[in-house]
């Protein structure tokens, strides 16, 4: 099994991803021409199953696979009527026009996490104190945005599976976004995969313990 980052571990990469968040921030309030605010809350396993709200409660998301200096996923995820108020604002509607998930509304979702996961990622490839064989040359691509629209359970599971094949405490960042001071209903997900846990584990290695 993989080995659970201790506290200090957790506090240290809580500090890269509020960076991620802040640059995120920036390059998202550009984009929709407002200021949107990401604030990183990380999670655990005990409070993953009620992470996107209701089980059966129907969430779009965006994702995207992750390779290079660290492996795993960044998902964007929306309420289905929050995801469908953004379609209307890119798209200079009145709100309300979009009612269902179709190829405008599916392709304003996915270019606004292509927007939101670049400049995140660009800012942890720049912070993340990796060390051994990936170094800090080694970039941190994202896929293309997948777009899903399914129950937030279902969800969770799909994004934890390759974390709970292989660890004792499964780990995922989540950063929730505010927009002139109000909650918006998305969700940043970051999710490690297994193999990116050992990594991180071996590279915020304690002081006390090297």
């Amino acid at each position: 099994m993989s080995p659970s980052l201790t506290e200090l571990q957790k506090r240290l990469l809580t500090l890269v991803f509020e960076r991620g968040a802040g640059d995120a921030s920036r390059a998202l309030s550009r984009w929709l021409g407002r200021d949107v605010r990401l604030d990183v809350n990380e999670v655990e396993l005990a409070d993953a199953a009620s992470l996107l709200g209701p089980a059966d409660a129907l969430v779009a998301s965006c994702s995207m696979d992750l390779t290079g200096r660290l492996t795993g996923q960044l998902l964007l995820v929306f309420e289905d009527q929050a995801g469908m108020a953004l379609a209307d604002l890119l798209l200079r509607r009145p709100l309300g026009t979009s009612t269902s998930w179709d190829e405008l509304e599916r392709s304003a979702a996915c270019e606004t996490a292509n927007i939101v996961g670049c400049a995140y990622l660009n800012s942890l490839a720049a912070h993340l104190p990796l060390v051994g064989p990936t170094g800090p040359e080694t970039p941190l691509l994202p896929s293309p945005p997948t777009f899903r629209h399914e129950f937030a359970a279902s969800l969770i599971e799909f994004a934890l599976m390759d974390q709970a094949m292989e660890a004792d405490r499964l780990l995922l960042v989540k950063s929730r976004f505010t927009a002139d001071g109000a909650a918006l209903h998305w969700s940043l997900l970051f999710v490690p995969s297994g193999e990116s846990l050992r990594t991180l584990s071996s590279s915020l290695a304690d002081p006390a313990r090297r």
